[in-house]
């Protein structure tokens, strides 16, 4: 009984991530920045672990993995709809700056 209950409150626990994972996904496309300005990384231990991957600077590579089983086809269709909004993430690539120590200590004594 108390495995049986561990067990779903996993599921929950998971099920609750894989939804906050497909609201930061939504949030990134070009159509949800439109509708809104926040993005809810801390909404979950995995979102907030992928910040860095879905929203930084990087190319983000999501595999979907899919069931040709008539039995699956419902989660099939769910996956491919997500991988879908997925692909539509846009980020802005910056190169990375390299400062040496002394223009790293100047800025320092500047404030900055």
């Amino acid at each position: 009984m108390t495995d049986e209950r561990e067990r779903m409150g996993e599921m929950t626990s998971i099920n609750q991530s894989l939804s906050t994972l497909a609201t930061v996904v939504g949030a990134l496309t070009p159509q949800g920045r439109r509708e809104r300005a926040h993005v809810p990384y801390r909404d979950s231990k995995l979102t907030h672990l992928l910040q860095e991957s879905l929203g930084g600077n990087c190319r983000t590579t999501i595999v979907a993995t899919v069931s040709p089983s008539v039995m699956c086809a419902d989660e099939t269709c769910s996956t491919v709809r997500f991988a879908d909004r997925a692909r539509n993430i846009t980020t802005v690539a910056m190169p990375n700056t390299h400062r040496d120590s002394s223009m790293q200590l100047e800025l320092l004594q500047r404030g900055e």
